[in-house]
């Protein structure tokens, strides 16, 4: 009887993870919890947002498989790790054709220290996040990447002097 109650719930979580369900108010807690400290139990976390442990368990595997929830990560200092010196880097690109786009994306995507990078709107076409070691990592930085690519029209760094906020957390309250 066990197994196939087990097997019942399993289905449900299953069943539902094919589809979005409505945000409640208790999925927005969960997701703000999470977002503050992923590092807790499911007893603690379901302490915290008012919920069984089974019931937590539930949605919180319902928030995975939707989606929302995307990975749980330990947050490193960057500079006991010995990355102090962030750069934000505006990039503007000669020509925007896919391909061209494309090989300056893979070598970003090889480049430990570029931590984030977008596509914008604006006059820079992109814009890059490095955490970096010293000025010669970003000396050597510009010459394998920015210099050596003849699709790179122009680069203007910034340098982060001090930081005033810096959270990974993402307001939950425009979810319908």
């Amino acid at each position: 009887m066990v197994k196939i109650t087990y097997f019942a719930q399993y289905f449900t979580i299953n069943r539902l993870s094919l589809e979005k369900t409505r945000m409640d108010a208790l999925d927005r807690r969960l997701l703000d919890a999470l977002q503050r400290d992923a590092s807790g139990t499911n007893a603690a976390l379901a302490e915290e947002c008012g919920l069984s442990p089974s019931s937590c368990l539930r949605r919180v595997q319902r928030l995975k498989a939707e989606g929302y929830l995307t990975g749980t990560v330990a947050l490193a200092d960057a500079d006991r790790l010995g990355r102090s010196l962030t750069a934000i880097v505006e990039v503007v690109l000669e020509l925007h054709a896919k391909s061209k786009r494309g090989t300056f994306l893979a070598d970003l995507e090889r480049e430990a220290s570029v931590t984030q990078a977008w596509t914008v709107t604006g006059d820079p076409d992109m814009v890059l996040i490095l955490r970096l070691k010293d000025m010669k990592e970003y000396a050597d930085l510009v010459n394998r990447i920015f210099d050596s690519d003849p699709n790179v029209l122009r680069f203007r760094t910034l340098f982060v002097m001090s930081t005033h906020k810096d959270t990974t957390v993402i307001p939950t309250d425009a979810l319908p």
